[in-house]
């Protein structure tokens, strides 16, 4: 019973949006009573909680097929491009996900901070999809492909040029050519200013897209 609340409300928010959360909306797709949620969730904070983790879990899972052992880079661009990918696919949960406000104004939400790496958020699963882009990091610097003494920060600073882009990119500003424009633009030049060679970048951005875009890639 658990797992179907949960699968109702992903699919209720998918279709109808944020606004249309309800106990009773999702008690009524299951074909249950809302006392099912109380039971199994405490009420609505604790079924927001739950579809968070979920989705954070499928994205924790969808990362750990993208790893690069030999480059880095390409790892860094490969786990942001899937990141981008899931935005894409799920709207609405990845702001359930990630937006800075809940989707209920009575439900409190404490999302963890991902400079601390501790495991304080309310959504299980969301400080290891972080660290699939911290170790990547760290291995860029251990291997002098970047610059820099703490892998954390450096992997903040490019999550956040990331979200910002994918934020205004669900929002039509960048219309059809914001991946070429400015996506992979911003990247380079993020990745250059801490310490890259254009060069290095530029190779690893190639082999990112084939392993996302490719039918036969590990993280299409």
């Amino acid at each position: 019973m658990r797992d179907r609340l949960i699968e109702a409300t992903v699919q209720l928010i998918s279709t109808e949006g944020l606004t249309s959360l309800t106990v009773r909306r999702v008690a009524r797709i299951c074909g249950v009573s809302t006392m099912a949620i109380y039971s199994n969730f405490s009420g609505m904070p604790g079924l927001i909680q739950a579809v968070g983790s979920e989705g954070f879990t499928q994205l924790v899972a969808r990362l750990a097929r993208c790893q690069v052992a030999d480059d880095p880079i390409a790892e860094i661009l490969v786990l942001g491009f899937v990141f981008r990918d899931e935005a894409l696919r799920k709207p609405e949960l990845f702001r359930l996900m990630f937006a800075t406000e809940s989707p209920k104004a009575e439900v409190k939400l404490h999302r963890g901070n991902v400079l601390s790496g501790g495991g304080d958020s309310d959504f299980e699963n969301f400080a290891e999809s972080f660290d699939y882009v911290v170790r990547a990091t760290q291995r860029a610097l251990d291997a002098d492909l970047l610059r820099g003494t703490n892998a954390r920060a450096a992997a903040a600073q490019f999550w956040t040029g990331l979200y910002g882009f994918i934020q205004l990119d669900m929002a039509g500003l960048y219309g059809d050519d914001g991946l070429s424009e400015v996506l992979l633009p911003s990247i380079i030049n993020i990745l250059i200013g801490m310490g890259a060679e254009r060069e290095t970048v530029e190779r690893s951005v190639a082999r990112a897209l084939d392993l996302v875009v490719s039918p036969t890639g590990v993280c299409a």
